[in-house]
């Protein structure tokens, strides 16, 4: 066999082993497909390292109602039990913190605990209860701040990091995007497919740079009619709804101004008005917003506007609907 193999020409290896060696350089040469677990790995680590940036400017927020006493005792002490709601906080000054006025509506103390354990007692300096916000003054302590997004505001399927606090005052952190958009007349909201913990509202909503893009609002679910001892902590469901930096930008600087925010005010209640289409049956097009009440004394009222008047447009813009009016 061996003297069979030497007797033949010196380029019959060559033949032989010439595509077997430019196989194994074509397979060597090939990409390999990334493993989809270092993917995810990268994600999760980009995810954490945001959340570590911005954990420090997000607080809890507990809010007391203390008991009143119909008869108080001799001693002047007060008797029963302390209500305390807790909610989440986020840093936009060295020592101002913005939640929702939902969180902190009519109670008597404000406590802010911070992440790495101070606690405070913290005042209210301003409250809107129609964007649902409300700004802490804790002067007692320094937080790094969390800065708003300066580009735009969240499109549907943006990603969206949620940072808050649970009734439990432990630090909760998830990942979603935004699903809708809702363009209510007064207060723009945004729906995400983040959990939203009960006790974030207030908390922070981050865009993938770490930018706070909003305020988490609270969450939107069915209500939970089973009765529930006093260690019950509710668990997350239903939608998570956050209100917009282009809505609370603004906002801050009305409550740090002014202790408020300023709400163009009218003074009127609308109906939808329209007439039937003449090019297509059974249709209706939009005519306006007719009047149906008028407060009185209101800036409605001083220049005349009464019952049944049509409000076809304001400031130069055509107005179809009542909500376009409410805008």
């Amino acid at each position: 066999m061996i003297k069979r193999l030497a007797t033949r020409g010196p380029g019959w290896l060559l033949r032989i082993l010439a595509p077997l060696v430019l196989a194994a350089l074509a397979a060597g040469a090939a990409p390999r497909p990334a493993p989809a677990q270092g993917t995810l790995s990268q994600l999760q680590m980009d995810v954490d390292q945001i959340a570590r940036r911005a954990r420090p400017s997000v607080v809890t927020v507990f809010a007391q109602t203390l008991p009143r006493n119909t008869r108080p005792p001799a001693s002047g002490a007060r008797t029963g039990r302390i209500h305390t709601r807790v909610g989440s906080g986020v840093a936009v000054g060295e020592s101002l913190i913005l939640t929702t006025a939902s969180v902190v509506l009519g109670v008597d103390r404000v406590i802010v605990r911070t992440a790495n354990g101070i606690q405070v007692d913290a005042e209210i300096a301003g409250m809107d209860p129609i964007f649902n916000v409300a700004l802490l003054k804790v002067p007692d302590v320094r937080l790094p701040v969390l800065h708003f997004a300066e580009d735009r505001t969240p499109q549907v399927g943006d990603w969206i990091i949620a940072l808050g606090t649970s009734y439990g005052a432990q630090p909760t952190q998830s990942v979603g995007n935004v699903a809708y958009r809702y363009v209510d007349p007064r207060v723009p909201l945004l729906q995400l497919t983040n959990v939203v913990y009960p006790g974030n509202s207030g908390g922070a909503a981050l865009n993938p740079r770490g930018e706070l893009v909003g305020i988490v609002q609270g969450e939107l679910g069915l209500p939970d009619f089973e009765a529930r001892g006093p260690e019950y902590e509710r668990r997350p469901s239903g939608m998570s709804l956050v209100l917009p930096a282009t809505v609370i930008r603004p906002a801050v600087e009305g409550l740090r101004q002014e202790g408020r925010v300023r709400h163009g005010y009218l003074g009127v209640t609308t109906l939808a008005a329209s007439v039937e289409s003449e090019s297509s049956v059974g249709a209706r097009v939009p005519l306006g917003a007719q009047v149906e009440a008028v407060i009185s004394s209101s800036p409605a009222a001083r220049v005349a506007l009464r019952r049944g008047d049509l409000i076809v447009a304001f400031d130069g813009e055509r107005v179809e609907y009542p909500e376009q009016l409410a805008r």
